[in-house]
């Protein structure tokens, strides 16, 4: 009677363990779902086909709003409101990819290995200092993606003032709310853009006035 108690009690167990099996299997499955993506603003080729310079610069700062700063990729939504995706997220704080991205931007415009930034020092005395704020840069309610920035160059060696230049560049194509590659890609294009201004900037400011 007792063996036959215990053999008795060991089935409920075995139906548990087995239910429980099953559960852990069954959320495995459903848990499964989209999974997140994860980008990045890159530097772009720009085919300069000048001689190599000795030109020393160095990126001081480069500055994005609060709201950018978060993984969460934002997009304008109406009116005054943002949205950020949860699925769809900067691979590294955006800042610091900013700041990387700008400086590779900057040596192929330039072509020099010498550029400096916050992230990546240099032991050169620069010839040109470089700030950069970022007021605005993102996806608009439109589907155009907006980059509202100011930026300055100091030339160290000389006596010639602070030169500065706002721009507001604007995506020519539109992109729905789900396609944030497409929306990234303009990024890249648009921060391409605010680069080549820095270093037409550096470049006037070598020619002999």
């Amino acid at each position: 009677m007792w063996a036959w108690e215990r053999g008795r009690g060991r089935y409920p167990v075995v139906k548990l363990l087995y239910a429980l099996v099953v559960l852990v299997l069954a959320t495995g499955c459903s848990s499964g779902g989209t999974p997140i993506r994860y980008y990045l603003v890159d530097p772009q080729e720009y085919g300069v086909e000048s001689e190599a310079s000795n030109l020393s610069i160095e990126l001081v700062d480069l500055q994005v709003p609060q709201y950018l700063e978060r993984f969460q990729i934002a997009s304008r939504f109406g009116e005054n409101q943002l949205v950020f995706s949860d699925m769809h997220q900067w691979g590294e704080n955006l800042r610091k990819n900013l700041i990387r991205t700008m400086g590779v931007n900057l040596g192929r415009l330039l072509n020099t290995v010498d550029v400096g930034t916050p992230e990546n020092r240099t032991a050169s005395k620069p010839d040109y200092r470089v700030s950069v704020h970022i007021a605005r840069f993102e996806r608009d309610a439109d589907g155009r993606v907006r980059l509202l920035a100011r930026f300055q160059v100091i030339s160290v060696a000389s006596d010639r003032p602070i030169q500065s230049q706002g721009v507001e560049l604007v995506s020519d194509r539109s992109f729905n709310s789900a396609n944030y590659s497409g929306t990234v890609s303009s990024m890249s294009e648009l921060f391409s853009v605010l680069s080549r201004r820095i270093a037409t900037m550096i470049t006037s400011l070598e020619t002999p006035s």
